[in-house]
């Protein structure tokens, strides 16, 4: 796989794997509804790099108006204009059927398949009952996007590339809260929240390698984590029994040896230099736009005039104040974060 634009490649060996993963979040800022941290784990030959040798089925932006690409970019460029949700959801899903071979049924579905035990946590949610009741997709035609997710899917096979892992770890409010309470640092629980996906793409690149009885390579950007610049002692703690190397770390950008396979690179707008990266960009949004639906509609319901809000500081405070006498009849500590 292509190494990004992060740093120089190092020479391919003969008979290696080669595996390029992506990690990074949506939702570090609103007051309301989840963090969510995605992670994508391709394997290709050595040298590929997705948006150009897969350009006729993915794009960072279309270039007309019937232009029928996947589009794969930071997630906030994929759902803009009107189509944006569909567009999102669109990305997020073609991928997950890359992983899986199917499109799932429910946001229950859908949720109960990410990282960290989830489906439980949920359960203590009054907006996110009856979750196998909601369909997907959600703003897309079922069949239409089925065939072409398959379509999509055979294409990146004719090149070689497979998608090894597309996961997410969401972390909802109250988790989110009792994670502040513990580093009293938003940037810590950041970290936290990525090392799910983090840990699960090295420990999948490592047992990619053991089935195929062959040495990788792999190379994991992330987007930078907050304004850290300095993740060894932090990686240290989290991979307790492999070596930690620092190669670089200056201004925007960290990079880091993890045993003798595996390269993590923390850059800033990681999603505009790596695919991986930027498909995982779009997981994470799409989990956390489909839950703050649920939101909307479990508040709408009880007050069908209430305008619906994405969570964030300003428009989320806004939908506090409207709900009015209905906001003392809720588990704060499970809808407004504490930071």
């Amino acid at each position: 796989m292509s190494e990004t634009q992060t740093g120089p490649a190092e020479q391919p060996r003969p008979g290696e794997l080669h595996l390029l993963g992506g990690i990074d979040e949506a939702g570090l800022g609103p007051v309301l509804g989840p963090l969510v941290v995605a992670g994508m784990l391709l394997e290709g030959p050595a040298g590929t790099n997705p948006w150009e040798d897969l350009a006729s089925c993915f794009c960072k932006k279309p270039t007309h108006r019937k232009d029928k690409r996947v589009r794969v970019d930071d997630s906030k460029r994929v759902k803009t204009g009107k189509q944006g949700p569909a567009q999102l959801e669109r990305t997020a899903l073609t991928f997950h059927y890359a992983k899986s071979g199917e499109l799932p049924l429910t946001l229950g579905e859908f949720l109960r398949g990410g990282l960290g035990g989830l489906a439980g946590e949920l359960t203590r949610y009054p907006w996110y009952q009856d979750l196998d009741e909601v369909p997907l997709p959600r703003w897309n035609d079922r069949g239409s996007l089925e065939l072409a997710a398959h379509l999509t899917l055979q294409e990146m096979e004719k090149a070689e590339v497979h998608c090894l892992a597309y996961e997410f770890h969401a972390v909802p409010v109250g988790r989110f809260n009792a994670s502040i309470q513990r580093h009293d640092n938003k940037s810590l629980t950041l970290f936290e929240s990525a090392l799910p996906p983090l840990v699960s793409l090295v420990e999948r690149g490592a047992r990619r390698a053991t089935e195929q009885g062959r040495d990788h390579r792999l190379h994991v950007v992330l987007d930078r984590q907050g304004g850290r610049s300095r993740y060894r002692p932090l990686l240290a703690k989290a991979f307790p029994h492999t070596s930690i190397r620092s190669l670089r770390e200056q201004q925007g950008l960290s990079e880091y040896g993890l045993g003798e396979h595996t390269r993590l690179t923390f850059v800033e707008k990681g999603e505009d230099r790596s695919f991986p990266t930027a498909a995982a960009s779009c997981l994470a949004k799409y989990v956390r736009e489909i839950c703050m639906e649920q939101i909307n509609a479990w508040f709408r319901a009880l007050r069908p005039d209430l305008r619906p809000t994405a969570g964030y500081y300003t428009d989320g405070r806004r939908f506090l104040e409207d709900l009015g006498p209905l906001l003392g009849e809720q588990p704060r500590a499970l809808l407004i974060r504490n930071r």
